[in-house]
């Protein structure tokens, strides 16, 4: 469960109406991790301290540390009570939010939350989901056509219940919106994952197998890819 919400953090880094430019590295930086495996972990490493060292704006040092945090619990398991931790002081850290007016630290935001919910308990579940969703959908009210908010929103649409708005069919258009806004190579291929796993929750293989093979053609020897393969071909998904 942690690896599906936690992949919420490798959304895409497109511009926005006011939101800055994301650096060169960073595009770099998911595009590795995406096509990672035991070879390519150095280069991996090399461009996150990169990063980590680079000379950017507030809120935009504050967003790449909110996605870099995300992404260091991926990699890294640690305990539950040590990732509640680390997550929840980097939400207290943003709250409240640095800026309402850039959809990518609104987004990056919410991502942390979305991976917080992992670790938490039932009642700080709904709230979490409740407040990354406002958030999301506030960033989508910034530009309508944002990629990390529509990604983000359509995964954590398909893993609400339908009770509450949620749903793999509330979830598919959103997808199918994320994917006509997805420019950067590692963009096309986390959504057309993603939405492989919706068709293969409503046991639609027609469309499993054309997402899943257009994903595999980007990066068809990353090993994340190849886990969500394993995985289907034993009869579990990400929304499973």
């Amino acid at each position: 469960m942690i690896k599906k919400i936690l992949t919420v953090l490798f959304l895409s880094f497109v511009l926005t109406i006011s939101a800055f430019s994301y650096s060169k590295e960073f595009n770099e930086l998911y595009n590795l991790y995406y096509m990672i495996n035991t070879n390519k972990e150095g280069d991996l490493n090399a461009v996150i301290e990169k990063i980590k060292n680079g000379n950017y704006g507030k809120i935009e040092k504050q967003t790449y540390e909110n996605l870099i945090l995300l992404m260091d619990i991926y990699m890294n398991p640690k305990s539950k009570r040590e990732a509640y931790k680390l997550l929840n002081d980097n939400i207290n850290k943003n709250t409240p939010l640095l800026s309402e007016k850039d959809a990518d630290y609104m987004s990056s935001v919410a991502d942390v939350m979305s991976g917080a919910i992992n670790y938490s308990s039932f009642n700080d579940v709904i709230k979490l989901s409740a407040k990354a969703g406002e958030i999301y959908d506030n960033a989508l009210k910034i530009n309508a056509n944002h990629f990390p908010s529509l990604l983000g929103k359509a995964i954590l649409t398909a893993y609400s219940p339908e009770f509450v708005g949620g749903g793999i069919d509330k979830a598919i258009p959103i997808f199918k919106k994320a994917e006509s806004n997805a420019k950067e190579k590692w963009e096309k291929h986390i959504v057309y994952l993603w939405t492989s796993q919706a068709y293969f929750k409503n046991n639609d293989k027609a469309n499993y197998d054309k997402y899943m093979k257009m994903a595999k053609d980007i990066f068809p020897e990353g090993a994340f890819i190849k886990n969500v393969i394993d995985m289907n071909a034993k009869g579990k998904g990400m929304f499973n």
